[in-house]
Protein backbone atom coordinates (compact mmCIF):
# COMPACT_ATOMS: atom_id res chain seq x y z
CA UNK A 1 0.00 0.00 0.00
CA UNK A 2 3.16 2.44 1.05
CA UNK A 3 4.55 2.14 -2.75
CA UNK A 4 1.01 2.46 -4.30
CA UNK A 5 0.71 5.64 -2.61
CA UNK A 6 4.46 6.91 -3.47
CA UNK A 7 3.90 5.87 -6.72
CA UNK A 8 0.45 8.41 -6.70
CA UNK A 9 3.03 11.16 -5.53
CA UNK A 10 5.25 10.40 -8.02
CA UNK A 11 3.25 10.61 -11.08
CA UNK A 12 1.02 13.68 -9.77
CA UNK A 13 4.92 15.47 -9.03
CA UNK A 14 6.82 14.46 -12.05
CA UNK A 15 5.72 11.76 -14.91
CA UNK A 16 1.86 13.01 -15.51
CA UNK A 17 1.27 16.10 -14.14
CA UNK A 18 -0.70 17.59 -17.15
CA UNK A 19 -3.03 14.45 -16.81
CA UNK A 20 -3.52 15.13 -13.29
CA UNK A 21 -4.35 18.03 -13.87
CA UNK A 22 -6.26 18.05 -15.90
CA UNK A 23 -7.91 15.07 -14.09
CA UNK A 24 -8.67 17.48 -11.18
CA UNK A 25 -10.26 20.38 -13.39
CA UNK A 26 -12.32 17.66 -15.15
CA UNK A 27 -13.29 16.42 -11.84
CA UNK A 28 -14.36 20.20 -10.78
CA UNK A 29 -16.01 20.99 -13.88
CA UNK A 30 -18.13 17.51 -13.87
CA UNK A 31 -19.05 17.96 -10.73
CA UNK A 32 -20.46 21.16 -11.24
CA UNK A 33 -22.06 19.72 -13.77
CA UNK A 34 -23.31 16.93 -11.33
CA UNK A 35 -23.75 19.04 -8.19
CA UNK A 36 -26.10 21.75 -8.92
CA UNK A 37 -28.71 19.11 -10.66
CA UNK A 38 -27.65 16.61 -8.01
CA UNK A 39 -29.03 19.47 -5.13
CA UNK A 40 -32.16 20.48 -7.76
CA UNK A 41 -32.95 16.92 -8.00
CA UNK A 42 -34.95 16.52 -4.99
CA UNK A 43 -36.74 20.31 -5.69
CA UNK A 44 -37.39 18.89 -9.14
CA UNK A 45 -38.89 15.95 -7.36
CA UNK A 46 -41.07 17.42 -4.62
CA UNK A 47 -42.47 20.50 -7.37
CA UNK A 48 -42.90 18.12 -10.46
CA UNK A 49 -44.22 14.96 -8.79
CA UNK A 50 -42.33 11.70 -9.20
CA UNK A 51 -44.35 11.35 -12.71
CA UNK A 52 -43.79 14.65 -14.49
CA UNK A 53 -39.40 14.04 -13.15
CA UNK A 54 -39.50 10.67 -14.98
CA UNK A 55 -41.06 12.22 -17.89
CA UNK A 56 -38.36 14.90 -18.34
CA UNK A 57 -35.66 11.80 -17.55
CA UNK A 58 -37.20 9.77 -20.42
CA UNK A 59 -37.04 12.61 -22.64
CA UNK A 60 -33.45 13.39 -21.90
CA UNK A 61 -32.77 9.60 -22.49
CA UNK A 62 -34.53 9.28 -25.29
CA UNK A 63 -31.75 11.75 -26.90
CA UNK A 64 -28.66 9.91 -26.20
CA UNK A 65 -29.58 8.13 -29.31
CA UNK A 66 -28.83 11.35 -31.09
CA UNK A 67 -26.19 12.12 -29.36
CA UNK A 68 -24.13 9.01 -29.97
CA UNK A 69 -25.18 10.38 -34.03
CA UNK A 70 -23.87 13.42 -33.83
CA UNK A 71 -20.50 12.33 -32.01
CA UNK A 72 -19.60 9.70 -34.46
CA UNK A 73 -17.04 8.23 -32.67
CA UNK A 74 -15.38 11.88 -32.73
CA UNK A 75 -15.05 11.58 -29.04
CA UNK A 76 -11.99 9.53 -29.24
CA UNK A 77 -11.06 10.02 -32.77
CA UNK A 78 -10.83 13.77 -32.81
CA UNK A 79 -9.42 14.14 -29.20
CA UNK A 80 -6.63 12.24 -30.20
CA UNK A 81 -5.85 14.02 -34.15
CA UNK A 82 -6.13 17.09 -32.16
CA UNK A 83 -3.45 15.69 -29.98
CA UNK A 84 -1.10 14.24 -32.49
CA UNK A 85 -1.02 17.63 -34.42
CA UNK A 86 -1.64 20.26 -31.34
CA UNK A 87 2.12 21.46 -32.10
CA UNK A 88 0.65 22.58 -35.70
CA UNK A 89 -1.69 25.19 -35.44
CA UNK A 90 -2.71 24.50 -39.10
CA UNK A 91 -3.62 21.47 -39.31
CA UNK A 92 -4.95 21.31 -36.06
CA UNK A 93 -7.67 24.38 -37.08
CA UNK A 94 -8.52 22.41 -39.42
CA UNK A 95 -8.80 19.73 -37.96
CA UNK A 96 -11.26 21.60 -35.65
CA UNK A 97 -13.16 23.00 -38.58
CA UNK A 98 -14.05 19.64 -40.09
CA UNK A 99 -15.20 18.04 -36.70
CA UNK A 100 -17.56 20.92 -36.00
CA UNK A 101 -19.11 20.97 -39.19
CA UNK A 102 -19.53 17.24 -39.58
CA UNK A 103 -21.02 16.99 -36.36
CA UNK A 104 -23.80 19.92 -36.99
CA UNK A 105 -24.32 18.31 -40.95
CA UNK A 106 -25.06 15.11 -38.17
CA UNK A 107 -27.12 17.20 -36.05
CA UNK A 108 -29.69 18.38 -38.69
CA UNK A 109 -30.05 15.01 -40.01
CA UNK A 110 -30.88 13.61 -36.16
CA UNK A 111 -33.38 16.57 -35.69
CA UNK A 112 -35.32 15.10 -38.49
CA UNK A 113 -35.03 11.43 -37.69
CA UNK A 114 -35.91 12.83 -34.09
CA UNK A 115 -39.39 14.04 -35.10
CA UNK A 116 -40.30 10.95 -37.50
CA UNK A 117 -39.71 8.79 -34.65
CA UNK A 118 -41.71 10.84 -32.21
CA UNK A 119 -44.33 11.21 -33.90
CA UNK A 120 -44.87 7.40 -34.79
CA UNK A 121 -45.02 6.86 -30.71
CA UNK A 122 -47.83 7.45 -28.72
CA UNK A 123 -45.61 8.63 -25.77
CA UNK A 124 -43.62 10.51 -27.21
CA UNK A 125 -46.05 12.31 -29.97
CA UNK A 126 -47.74 13.44 -26.37
CA UNK A 127 -44.74 15.44 -25.56
CA UNK A 128 -43.52 16.85 -28.61
CA UNK A 129 -43.00 19.92 -26.90
CA UNK A 130 -40.78 18.46 -24.00
CA UNK A 131 -38.73 16.26 -26.96
CA UNK A 132 -37.96 19.39 -29.21
CA UNK A 133 -36.86 21.59 -26.34
CA UNK A 134 -34.71 18.31 -25.01
CA UNK A 135 -33.28 18.05 -28.37
CA UNK A 136 -31.38 21.68 -26.51
CA UNK A 137 -29.23 18.93 -25.47
CA UNK A 138 -27.68 17.85 -28.65
CA UNK A 139 -27.39 21.60 -29.70
CA UNK A 140 -25.13 22.05 -26.91
CA UNK A 141 -23.16 19.15 -26.94
CA UNK A 142 -22.16 19.46 -31.06
CA UNK A 143 -21.22 23.24 -29.82
CA UNK A 144 -19.21 22.45 -27.02
CA UNK A 145 -15.77 21.44 -28.04
CA UNK A 146 -14.60 19.10 -25.10
CA UNK A 147 -12.11 17.28 -27.45
CA UNK A 148 -10.50 20.10 -28.77
CA UNK A 149 -9.47 21.31 -25.30
CA UNK A 150 -8.96 17.46 -24.37
CA UNK A 151 -6.74 17.26 -26.91
CA UNK A 152 -4.81 20.31 -25.96
CA UNK A 153 -4.71 18.87 -22.37
CA UNK A 154 -6.32 22.02 -20.93
CA UNK A 155 -10.01 21.04 -19.73
CA UNK A 156 -9.14 23.30 -16.85
CA UNK A 157 -10.47 26.19 -19.08
CA UNK A 158 -13.74 24.73 -18.99
CA UNK A 159 -14.46 24.58 -15.57
CA UNK A 160 -14.57 28.75 -15.57
CA UNK A 161 -17.35 28.46 -18.17
CA UNK A 162 -19.12 25.75 -16.51
CA UNK A 163 -19.24 27.67 -13.44
CA UNK A 164 -21.72 30.81 -14.78
CA UNK A 165 -24.06 28.42 -16.87
CA UNK A 166 -24.41 26.28 -13.84
CA UNK A 167 -25.02 29.21 -11.10
CA UNK A 168 -27.42 30.39 -14.14
CA UNK A 169 -29.42 27.13 -13.75
CA UNK A 170 -29.43 27.01 -10.27
CA UNK A 171 -30.89 30.42 -10.09
CA UNK A 172 -33.02 29.93 -12.89
CA UNK A 173 -35.07 26.36 -11.89
CA UNK A 174 -35.67 27.84 -8.51
CA UNK A 175 -36.86 31.56 -9.42
CA UNK A 176 -39.11 29.74 -12.51
CA UNK A 177 -40.45 26.62 -11.05
CA UNK A 178 -42.81 26.41 -9.20
CA UNK A 179 -45.45 23.85 -9.87
CA UNK A 180 -45.76 20.58 -11.89
CA UNK A 181 -46.87 22.57 -15.21
CA UNK A 182 -43.85 24.26 -14.96
CA UNK A 183 -41.67 20.78 -15.95
CA UNK A 184 -41.20 22.42 -19.84
CA UNK A 185 -38.85 25.32 -17.96
CA UNK A 186 -36.22 22.79 -16.33
CA UNK A 187 -34.76 21.28 -19.60
CA UNK A 188 -35.60 25.10 -21.19
CA UNK A 189 -33.10 26.69 -18.54
CA UNK A 190 -30.89 23.72 -18.47
CA UNK A 191 -29.93 23.07 -22.47
CA UNK A 192 -30.59 27.19 -22.98
CA UNK A 193 -26.92 27.46 -20.31
CA UNK A 194 -25.41 24.65 -21.75
CA UNK A 195 -25.78 26.08 -25.59
CA UNK A 196 -24.18 29.66 -24.67
CA UNK A 197 -21.84 28.24 -22.45
CA UNK A 198 -20.52 26.13 -25.72
CA UNK A 199 -20.85 29.11 -27.93
CA UNK A 200 -18.55 31.37 -25.22
CA UNK A 201 -16.03 27.87 -25.31
CA UNK A 202 -15.67 28.14 -29.14
CA UNK A 203 -14.92 32.31 -28.99
CA UNK A 204 -12.25 31.74 -26.54
CA UNK A 205 -10.73 29.07 -28.37
CA UNK A 206 -8.21 31.61 -29.62
CA UNK A 207 -6.78 32.84 -26.60
CA UNK A 208 -7.03 30.03 -24.26
CA UNK A 209 -5.03 27.72 -26.95
CA UNK A 210 -4.12 29.74 -29.84
CA UNK A 211 -6.28 28.19 -32.15
CA UNK A 212 -9.13 29.57 -34.40
CA UNK A 213 -11.65 26.74 -35.84
CA UNK A 214 -10.65 27.42 -39.97
CA UNK A 215 -13.46 26.17 -42.61
CA UNK A 216 -11.48 22.95 -43.49
CA UNK A 217 -11.06 21.25 -47.59
CA UNK A 218 -13.25 18.49 -48.55
CA UNK A 219 -10.46 16.15 -48.20
CA UNK A 220 -9.94 17.01 -44.50
CA UNK A 221 -13.84 16.12 -44.32
CA UNK A 222 -13.40 12.98 -45.74
CA UNK A 223 -9.86 11.77 -43.76
CA UNK A 224 -11.52 12.63 -40.27
CA UNK A 225 -15.14 11.44 -41.24
CA UNK A 226 -13.45 8.18 -41.99
CA UNK A 227 -11.29 8.33 -38.72
CA UNK A 228 -14.45 8.48 -37.06
CA UNK A 229 -16.25 5.66 -39.03
CA UNK A 230 -14.85 2.79 -36.62
CA UNK A 231 -15.12 4.11 -32.86
CA UNK A 232 -18.27 5.40 -33.92
CA UNK A 233 -19.62 1.91 -34.31
CA UNK A 234 -18.16 1.32 -30.69
CA UNK A 235 -20.25 4.56 -29.70
CA UNK A 236 -23.56 3.92 -31.18
CA UNK A 237 -23.16 -0.09 -29.73
CA UNK A 238 -22.20 1.02 -26.83
CA UNK A 239 -24.82 4.08 -25.84
CA UNK A 240 -27.82 2.12 -27.81
CA UNK A 241 -27.71 0.03 -24.53
CA UNK A 242 -26.15 2.29 -21.65
CA UNK A 243 -27.22 5.57 -21.82
CA UNK A 244 -31.20 5.31 -22.82
CA UNK A 245 -31.95 3.25 -19.56
CA UNK A 246 -34.82 5.18 -18.68
CA UNK A 247 -36.58 5.11 -22.26
CA UNK A 248 -36.68 1.60 -22.29
CA UNK A 249 -37.80 1.24 -18.55
CA UNK A 250 -40.54 3.39 -20.00
CA UNK A 251 -41.82 1.46 -22.80
CA UNK A 252 -42.44 -1.18 -20.18
CA UNK A 253 -43.04 0.65 -17.03
CA UNK A 254 -45.61 3.16 -15.42
CA UNK A 255 -44.42 6.62 -15.18
CA UNK A 256 -43.77 6.41 -11.21
CA UNK A 257 -41.72 2.73 -11.77
CA UNK A 258 -40.10 5.20 -14.48
CA UNK A 259 -39.46 8.00 -12.16
CA UNK A 260 -37.73 5.41 -9.54
CA UNK A 261 -36.02 3.45 -11.86
CA UNK A 262 -34.55 7.23 -13.11
CA UNK A 263 -33.61 8.53 -9.58
CA UNK A 264 -31.17 5.05 -8.79
CA UNK A 265 -29.56 5.13 -12.42
CA UNK A 266 -28.63 8.73 -12.44
CA UNK A 267 -27.22 8.23 -8.55
CA UNK A 268 -25.22 5.09 -10.56
CA UNK A 269 -24.23 7.32 -13.58
CA UNK A 270 -22.81 9.58 -10.83
CA UNK A 271 -20.76 6.58 -8.84
CA UNK A 272 -19.61 5.60 -12.23
CA UNK A 273 -18.30 8.89 -13.43
CA UNK A 274 -16.35 9.95 -10.25
CA UNK A 275 -13.67 9.79 -10.35
CA UNK A 276 -12.91 6.86 -13.01
CA UNK A 277 -13.55 7.86 -15.88
CA UNK A 278 -13.10 11.11 -15.58
CA UNK A 279 -9.49 10.34 -15.13
CA UNK A 280 -9.80 7.84 -17.91
CA UNK A 281 -11.13 11.10 -20.39
CA UNK A 282 -8.40 13.07 -19.24
CA UNK A 283 -5.93 10.30 -19.70
CA UNK A 284 -6.52 9.41 -23.52
CA UNK A 285 -5.11 12.34 -25.27
CA UNK A 286 -1.65 11.48 -23.22
CA UNK A 287 -1.46 7.81 -23.63
CA UNK A 288 -2.08 8.30 -27.60
CA UNK A 289 0.64 10.44 -27.48
CA UNK A 290 3.05 8.30 -25.46
CA UNK A 291 1.48 5.45 -27.48
CA UNK A 292 2.64 7.01 -30.98
CA UNK A 293 6.03 7.70 -29.05
CA UNK A 294 7.32 5.96 -26.27
CA UNK A 295 5.10 2.73 -26.83
CA UNK A 296 6.77 0.63 -23.99
CA UNK A 297 6.51 3.91 -21.03
CA UNK A 298 2.20 3.97 -22.12
CA UNK A 299 1.79 0.21 -21.39
CA UNK A 300 3.88 0.42 -18.23
CA UNK A 301 1.23 3.98 -17.32
CA UNK A 302 -1.63 1.83 -18.06
CA UNK A 303 -0.78 -0.91 -16.00
CA UNK A 304 -0.11 2.07 -13.00
CA UNK A 305 -3.64 3.29 -13.76
CA UNK A 306 -5.14 -0.17 -13.62
CA UNK A 307 -3.84 -0.84 -10.48
CA UNK A 308 -5.13 2.62 -9.33
CA UNK A 309 -8.84 1.39 -10.66
CA UNK A 310 -8.77 -2.34 -9.41
CA UNK A 311 -7.65 -0.74 -5.86
CA UNK A 312 -10.69 1.87 -6.16
CA UNK A 313 -13.23 -0.46 -7.04
CA UNK A 314 -12.54 -2.88 -4.77
CA UNK A 315 -12.50 -0.01 -1.72
CA UNK A 316 -15.71 1.99 -3.03
CA UNK A 317 -18.35 -0.55 -4.14
CA UNK A 318 -19.12 -1.76 -0.38
CA UNK A 319 -19.05 1.30 0.56
CA UNK A 320 -21.44 2.78 -2.05
CA UNK A 321 -23.86 -0.17 -1.31
CA UNK A 322 -23.71 -0.02 2.60
CA UNK A 323 -24.46 3.79 1.97
CA UNK A 324 -27.35 3.39 -0.94
CA UNK A 325 -30.65 4.14 1.35
CA UNK A 326 -28.69 7.48 2.03
CA UNK A 327 -27.45 8.37 -1.44
CA UNK A 328 -30.75 8.20 -2.78
CA UNK A 329 -32.17 10.15 -0.31
CA UNK A 330 -30.23 12.71 -1.37
CA UNK A 331 -30.81 12.79 -4.98
CA UNK A 332 -34.74 12.49 -3.95
CA UNK A 333 -35.28 13.68 -1.05
CA UNK A 334 -36.68 10.60 0.52
CA UNK A 335 -35.94 7.09 1.43
CA UNK A 336 -36.55 5.31 -1.51
CA UNK A 337 -36.61 1.15 -0.95
CA UNK A 338 -37.39 0.16 -4.87
CA UNK A 339 -34.64 2.70 -5.96
CA UNK A 340 -32.78 1.49 -3.08
CA UNK A 341 -32.12 -1.74 -4.56
CA UNK A 342 -32.04 -0.54 -8.26
CA UNK A 343 -29.10 1.48 -7.51
CA UNK A 344 -27.43 -1.55 -5.37
CA UNK A 345 -27.95 -3.73 -8.45
CA UNK A 346 -26.40 -0.82 -10.37
CA UNK A 347 -23.54 -1.13 -8.47
CA UNK A 348 -22.26 -4.33 -9.67
CA UNK A 349 -22.38 -3.22 -13.35
CA UNK A 350 -20.02 -0.26 -12.13
CA UNK A 351 -17.85 -2.97 -10.13
CA UNK A 352 -17.36 -4.65 -13.29
CA UNK A 353 -16.91 -1.51 -15.70
CA UNK A 354 -14.23 0.15 -13.48
CA UNK A 355 -11.83 -2.61 -12.99
CA UNK A 356 -12.16 -3.21 -16.65
CA UNK A 357 -11.58 0.58 -18.19
CA UNK A 358 -7.97 0.79 -18.79
CA UNK A 359 -8.16 -2.77 -19.99
CA UNK A 360 -10.64 -1.91 -22.61
CA UNK A 361 -9.39 1.80 -23.58
CA UNK A 362 -6.00 0.12 -24.67
CA UNK A 363 -7.69 -0.90 -28.25
CA UNK A 364 -8.47 3.09 -29.14
CA UNK A 365 -5.11 4.40 -26.98
CA UNK A 366 -3.73 1.79 -29.73
CA UNK A 367 -5.97 3.34 -32.48
CA UNK A 368 -7.73 -0.44 -32.73
CA UNK A 369 -10.93 1.33 -33.24
CA UNK A 370 -11.88 -2.16 -35.48
CA UNK A 371 -11.53 -4.47 -32.03
CA UNK A 372 -12.64 -1.94 -29.79
CA UNK A 373 -16.03 -1.48 -32.78
CA UNK A 374 -16.31 -5.50 -32.46
CA UNK A 375 -16.43 -5.76 -28.53
CA UNK A 376 -19.11 -2.96 -27.94
CA UNK A 377 -21.31 -4.33 -31.30
CA UNK A 378 -21.39 -7.93 -30.19
CA UNK A 379 -22.20 -6.52 -26.20
CA UNK A 380 -25.09 -4.16 -27.92
CA UNK A 381 -26.74 -7.21 -29.66
CA UNK A 382 -26.75 -9.76 -26.91
CA UNK A 383 -27.63 -6.55 -24.34
CA UNK A 384 -30.86 -5.45 -26.55
CA UNK A 385 -31.98 -9.00 -26.73
CA UNK A 386 -31.58 -9.93 -23.21
CA UNK A 387 -34.00 -6.42 -22.50
CA UNK A 388 -36.41 -7.80 -24.62
CA UNK A 389 -36.84 -11.64 -23.23
CA UNK A 390 -35.98 -10.43 -19.77
CA UNK A 391 -38.24 -7.43 -19.31
CA UNK A 392 -40.75 -9.92 -20.83
CA UNK A 393 -40.89 -11.91 -17.99
CA UNK A 394 -39.01 -10.06 -15.11
CA UNK A 395 -40.08 -6.49 -15.91
CA UNK A 396 -37.49 -3.50 -15.26
CA UNK A 397 -35.72 -6.21 -13.21
CA UNK A 398 -35.13 -7.79 -16.35
CA UNK A 399 -33.54 -4.50 -17.72
CA UNK A 400 -31.32 -4.49 -14.42
CA UNK A 401 -29.70 -7.71 -15.16
CA UNK A 402 -29.23 -7.36 -18.96
CA UNK A 403 -27.08 -4.33 -17.38
CA UNK A 404 -25.24 -6.33 -15.47
CA UNK A 405 -24.93 -9.21 -17.88
CA UNK A 406 -23.68 -6.31 -20.51
CA UNK A 407 -20.79 -5.34 -18.29
CA UNK A 408 -19.85 -9.11 -18.06
CA UNK A 409 -19.65 -9.67 -21.55
CA UNK A 410 -17.22 -6.48 -22.40
CA UNK A 411 -14.95 -7.84 -19.48
CA UNK A 412 -14.87 -11.40 -20.94
CA UNK A 413 -14.62 -9.87 -24.76
CA UNK A 414 -11.63 -7.36 -23.36
CA UNK A 415 -9.93 -10.34 -22.49
CA UNK A 416 -10.31 -12.19 -25.30
CA UNK A 417 -9.46 -9.93 -27.67
CA UNK A 418 -6.33 -8.77 -25.89
CA UNK A 419 -5.06 -12.08 -25.54
CA UNK A 420 -5.86 -12.70 -29.61
CA UNK A 421 -3.95 -9.59 -30.45
CA UNK A 422 -1.26 -10.59 -28.32
CA UNK A 423 -1.78 -7.01 -26.21
CA UNK A 424 1.31 -6.85 -23.22
CA UNK A 425 -0.15 -7.45 -20.34
CA UNK A 426 -1.82 -4.59 -18.19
Amino acid sequence: MRSIFNSVIKTVQEDHASVMKNFFSLTFLKGLEYLIPLILVPFLVQTLGLERYGVVQSAVSFMYIFLVITNFGFNYSAAREISIHREHSEKASTIAGAILLLKSILMFISFIIMILIAMSLPTLKSELGLIIITFGFIVGDVLFPVWLYQGYEKMYYLSRFQIIARIVLFIGVLTCIHTSDDYLLYPSIYYGTQVIMAIATLLFSKRLLGISVKMPTYTIMKEQFLLGIRPFMSSVAQVLYTQPRVFYVSLISTKLVTGTFAIADKAAGVFQLFPVWLFVISALPKLSYMFEHEQEQCIHTLRTYQRWTFIYALVSTPIAYMSAPWIIYAFSGEFNEQATLYFRLLCTETFILTINIFLIHYFPIAGKYGVFAKIYGITCIVTLLLFMIFSQVLGVMGIIYGIISSSVLVLLLTLYYRKKEHVLKV
